[in-house]
C-alpha cells in the first residue's frame, strides 16, 4: 500500500518569517525551478505579503508553500482589489491534498467579509497547469476560460493587474506573461509538471491552457483572474462533500468503481 503523507498549513506574513524558513523554502524551490539563486529568491519573497507554509504533519518539515500580495488597481476610474498569488511549490509526495486550497479559502474570505459588497479577485499567474486547475476547478467565476471568451470587464482588470506587477512583459493579446528572453528568470523543470497527450486528450481544462500558454516550459505565465463571492467556501464544502459520498458509495459496493482507461 502506498504511503500517504499527510499535510499541514501555516499562514505566515512574510515580515515574520524566520532565516531558517526561508532557507528550507528555497530548498524546495531550487529542486522544481531553473536558472535560481538564494538572492533572487529571497528579493521576489520580500515583496509579498504572506506565505502559506505546507509542513509535514508528522516532522512539521516544510515541503511547499505558495505565496501572497495584496494589489489595488484602478480600472476606468474605479478601484479593483485583488490578492496574487506568486509561486506555488510542493513535494511530489504530497500532491493531490487539499490543504493548500483550504488555507487560500480562509484568507480569501477573510478579506471578502472586511469589506463584502466591493468585488475582490484572485489573481494568479500560471506556468504550470496545476495551478489552472486550482482556480479553474474550484471557482465558478474565473477567466480565461474554456468554455466563453472573457468579457471585457474582467480582461481590463487582468490587463491593469499584470501590468501593475509585470509591466512590458505581459501581452494583452495573448494574455499571457514572457520571460522567455530574460536568462535570469526562473523556469519551471519540464519533467515535474509535463503535459501528456492523454492528459490533453482527456480534460479540456489543460488542453485550453497548454493552447493559451504554449510557452509554460521556458517560464512563460497565463495571467488569469477568479471572483472570490461570500458563497464560494459552501460551493467548495459542496465538493469535498460529494466526493466523500461518492467514494463511500464505493466502497459499500453501492456504485461500481471507475474503470481505467488503458492507454493509447
Amino acid at each position: 500500500m502506498k504511503k500517504r503523507f499527510k499535510l499541514v498549513s501555516q499562514t505566515t506574513p512574510v515580515c515574520e518569517l524566520t532565516k531558517s524558513e526561508t532557507k528550507s523554502m528555497y530548498l524546495v524551490f531550487s529542486k522544481y525551478y531553473l536558472n535560481t539563486s538564494y538572492e533572487q529568491f529571497m528579493t521576489d519573497l520580500e515583496e509579498k505579503d504572506v506565505v502559506f507554509l505546507l509542513l509535514d504533519a508528522k516532522s512539521k518539515e516544510i515541503v511547499g508553500f505558495s505565496t501572497l500580495v495584496n494589489l489595488y488597481v484602478d480600472v476606468e476610474g474605479q478601484e479593483q482589489r485583488g490578492c496574487f498569488s506568486g509561486d506555488t511549490i510542493l513535494e511530489k509526495e504530497y500532491w493531490g491534498q487539499g490543504t493548500l486550497g483550504i488555507a487560500f479559502l480562509k484568507y480569501l474570505f477573510v478579506q471578502k467579509i472586511k469589506n463584502p459588497f466591493k468585488p475582490l479577485y484572485w489573481f494568479l499567474i500560471s506556468k504550470g497547469y496545476k495551478t489552472y486547475l486550482l482556480m479553474a476547478n474550484n471557482f465558478r467565476t474565473h477567466y480565461p476560460r474554456y468554455e466563453v471568451n472573457t468579457p471585457g470587464k474582467q480582461s481590463s482588470i487582468i490587463k491593469a493587474f499584470s501590468e501593475s506587477l509585470y509591466g512590458e512583459y505581459f501581452n494583452q493579446e495573448t494574455g499571457v506573461i514572457s520571460f522567455s528572453k530574460v536568462s535570469s528568470k526562473d523556469c519551471l523543470k519540464s519533467e515535474i509538471t509535463p503535459i501528456t497527450k492523454e492528459l490533453l486528450l482527456k480534460n479540456k481544462r489543460i488542453k485550453f491552457f497548454a493552447d493559451r500558454n504554449p510557452g509554460w516550459e521556458e517560464g512563460n505565465e497565463l495571467a488569469c483572474v477568479a471572483e472570490m463571492t461570500l458563497g464560494m467556501p459552501f460551493f467548495y464544502q459542496a465538493k469535498i462533500i460529494k466526493k466523500q459520498w461518492k467514494r463511500w458509495k464505493i466502497n459499500l459496493g453501492l456504485s461500481p468503481a471507475p474503470q481505467k482507461e488503458k492507454a493509447v
